[in-house]
């Protein structure tokens, strides 16, 4: 079983009110993660050549998929 399986799997046996506070917290969670690439990406901007800052930008969309397939 994948962990989003394993999830979603626990997930099925809530209540109602824990899966709004379950929502809650990834939507939090999803928001943080795009206020920190967001940021990164504003710090660094200028830093990197056009070519360098898109396999930057690359790199970092690819840690985000690793991460969300566990």
């Amino acid at each position: 079983m994948s962990v989003i399986d394993s999830i979603i799997h626990d997930l099925r046996g809530l209540p109602l009110r824990k899966l709004v506070e379950v929502a809650r917290y990834v939507h939090s969670l999803s928001e943080s993660a795009e206020q920190e690439c967001a940021e990164v990406l504003r710090e660094t901007h200028g830093y990197l050549e056009e070519e360098e800052g898109q396999i930057f930008e690359q790199a970092l969309k690819d840690s985000r998929q690793i991460e969300s397939n566990g």
